[in-house]
């Protein structure tokens, strides 16, 4: 009894020893760092200013990029600071966040400029090179790459082999 005891335990170490590897892989999106000093260059079918609070929307296609970072999105809410410049991106309807080496989709996205945050939810799809993360939510430290997603998490690790 006790040799089938060692043999199961020695078999499960064997193969779930790599898996627990695997499972405290760090997510680590330094491709969404941002350069807050970078431009932002903004693209869109439509943009219509609000004469009262000067936020403006732009509708249709939208495109905003920073650096080497690309932001689409249908509809696209900007709120400006009181001193000059944008302090939060509101975009909703097929957002898709793009770097050089990851993408994030989903339902709505809040850029905080200020804050320094990104903030997705509903349906979130991220790609990592092979690795794909989905949640009901993700927000991203812009100057750290740190990640949380929340909400139902699932994760697709590769096996390693080809």
């Amino acid at each position: 009894m006790r040799h089938i005891f060692l043999l199961i335990t020695v078999l499960l170490s064997t193969v779930c020893g790599p898996l627990a590897l695997l499972a405290q892989t760090t997510l680590s999106l330094d491709g969404f760092q941002s350069d807050p000093e970078a431009s932002i260059e903004m693209l869109a079918d439509r943009l219509t200013v609000s004469q009262t609070d000067g936020a403006a929307r732009f509708e249709g296609n939208v495109v905003i990029a920073q650096g080497d970072m690309r932001l689409s999105a249908d509809l696209v809410d900007v709120t400006y600071l009181k001193a000059g410049g944008i302090g939060r991106l509101l975009a909703s309807g097929s957002v898709l966040l793009v770097s050089p080496s990851d993408s994030a989709q989903a339902d709505s996205a809040d850029y905080d400029l200020t804050g320094r945050e990104l903030r997705m939810r509903g349906d979130v799809l991220l790609n990592q090179g092979s690795m794909s993360l989905s949640a009901d939510f993700l927000t991203i430290d812009l100057d750290t790459g740190a990640a949380v997603m929340e909400g139902r998490v699932r994760t697709v690790l590769p096996s390693g082999s080809k």
